[in-house]
């Protein structure tokens, strides 16, 4: 074996490759590149001084010497893990981080007397990026599409429905505000109204501000904008914009109490809601 140090990133990132069975199955796991991965996979084999796998078309196989290391890895990887465990159990009162997009983040702090529970601290991490899961970046999440990650777990909450809105005066609902984000509400917009658009904004929130000013039409998720008093709908719900939406937890997380309340009160509140989330309360 070489004298170079083995480095325990490389050794997680074997794990995905091997469990991925190739560089693009690993790569799902990792949230790696497959080009990064192999540069990875050969620094390794150059570490200990043997193949690891037989290089495949339709992808790697692992060689006796990698089915070894395969081993070896698992069993360490689960040493670390009964340490974590061990020390996430002590740090109970570290808060339970949630990410959600703009609007889900919106209507959670609106509901926030159901949500928070005695004694668990939360954390609200808006944003309109998914969070890796597998890596810790959030401890729940809310998604508009079901996970890939095999780490994770997700549970179904409700249908989301998308409609347009306006203020009830409409002296501007010929004019369209448009998102400058890639979200398929955004993208609905520029396909459909590109010559209507007056108004471009780089953060959802500025939509629905603009929108009661009277500003023009947006395209919000129905349970933000038929809550919204000042707004109507100017159109039928859009049903290439439904979709269901996707609590998803890391499957280790849930053994934690906190995290298993805070699920619970999540998916409690917004089942309440489901005729909002769905468009069927509309005046």
């Amino acid at each position: 074996m070489s004298e170079t140090n083995l480095d325990w990133a490389d050794l997680k990132l074997f794990l995905a490759v091997a469990r991925g069975r190739g560089l693009a199955g690993g790569a799902t796991i990792s949230g790696l590149s497959p080009p990064s991965l192999g540069r990875h996979m050969t620094r390794l084999e150059r570490t200990i001084g043997e193949v690891l796998f037989l290089r495949k078309p339709r992808g790697y196989e692992l060689t006796e010497a990698g089915q070894e290391l395969l081993a070896e890895t698992e069993a360490t990887e689960m040493s670390i893990l009964a340490i974590e465990r061990r020390i996430s159990r002590r740090s109970a009162a570290l808060p339970v981080n949630i990410s959600a997009g703009t609007w889900m983040t919106h209507f959670l702090t609106q509901h926030i007397a159901e949500v928070a529970q005695p004694d668990i601290r939360l954390a609200f991490c808006p944003d309109e990026t998914v969070k890796n899961i597998g890596r810790r970046e959030a401890t729940i999440a809310l998604r508009n599409v079901q996970p890939d990650e095999p780490a994770a777990f997700a549970r179904k909450t409700t249908r989301v429905a998308f409609a347009p809105y306006a203020t009830e005066a409409g002296e501007n609902s010929g004019n369209w505000i448009a998102s400058t984000l890639r979200t398929p509400s955004a993208n609905w917009v520029q396909a459909h109204q590109t010559d209507n658009i007056s108004v471009r904004v780089s953060h959802p929130r500025t939509l629905l501000d603009l929108a009661i000013q009277g500003a023009g039409q947006v395209v919000l998720p129905c349970f933000i904008g038929d809550s919204e008093p000042g707004l109507i709908r100017m159109g039928d719900i859009i049903p290439a914009l439904t979709h269901d939406q996707w609590l998803v937890v890391h499957g280790e997380d849930r053994e934690f109490s906190a995290v298993r309340t805070t699920i619970d009160a999540l998916v409690g509140v917004i089942r309440k809601n489901r005729a909002l989330f769905e468009g069927r309360l509309s005046a």
